[in-house]
């Protein structure tokens, strides 16, 4: 019986001993419950062709309105609220890895249908400190795990971070987008004339997705297209930012 095997069996032993929770409302039996995803915030209809931000009809996206942004288009399914941000915060700041499977697969149904073209995924990378002290990237979790879904190689070194910047939570774009300047290096070697999938957990200001997608394309790339689990609504700058 191999390792796996008996992780596995160890793991059903222990949810039949302690079922898991819904993390987003409390209820045991699934770590997600069935009315929390009748409750999954999607997008919708109405959004930014360019940045995937939610939009009322026929509005303009202020966003992109002020914004430099050189990738080919950014897009989520869900908005980042109540169940997704849920699960979401779980998985960064709690460390329940048990969400990436599920987190991934939302990204996976979502680019079913989108029409993309991609030859790989590069996941948004974190700072060697930043990682030391969570343990895990969260965003490159749930980018190998879609790889495999999708059959698409996934390279982890194809794009570094630096240097460690200053925390996001609270800063407004334009801090945000100071923040990040020369914070990312890529490797011409892997990324050189491919089309790239870049993916992160959530999409706040755009300042992340744009700074690494101008240096993947300074690096070479031949195009770049960005694809996280959830978004925030345009108006940021009257909500609190998530740490992405």
């Amino acid at each position: 019986m191999t390792g796996v095997n008996i992780r596995n069996i160890f793991g059903h032993v222990l949810n039949w001993i302690y079922p898991p929770a819904c993390v987003s409302c409390g209820k045991p039996g699934a770590l997600i419950c069935e009315e929390c995803l009748s409750k999954l915030p999607a997008v919708g209809e109405h959004f930014c062709t360019h940045c995937g931000k939610p939009l009322m009809k026929n509005h303009f996206c202020s966003l992109c309105g002020k914004s430099s942004f050189r990738f080919q288009s950014a897009r989520a399914p869900y908005l980042y609220d109540g169940p997704v941000s849920a699960m979401i915060k779980k998985l960064k700041f709690s460390g329940m890895l048990s969400l990436v499977p599920i987190l991934s697969q939302y990204l996976t149904e979502y680019w079913q249908n989108l029409g993309w073209e991609a030859d790989l995924i590069v996941p948004v990378p974190l700072s060697r400190s930043r990682q030391a002290q969570r343990g895990f990237n969260q965003s490159e979790l749930i980018a190998r795990q879609f790889a495999k879904s999708t059959g698409i190689p996934c390279e982890g070194r194809a794009l570094m971070k630096q240097k460690h910047t200053r925390e996001q939570v609270g800063l407004n774009a334009d801090e945000r987008r100071q923040n990040l300047i020369g914070a990312f290096a890529a490797e011409p070697a892997f990324i050189r004339n491919r089309q790239i999938l870049l993916i992160d957990d959530v999409m706040t200001t755009g300042s992340t997705f744009a700074e690494c997608s101008a240096v993947l394309l300074d690096a070479g790339a031949k195009s770049v297209n960005c694809l996280s689990v959830a978004t925030t609504s345009v108006n940021h700058g009257k909500q609190k930012m998530p740490d992405a």
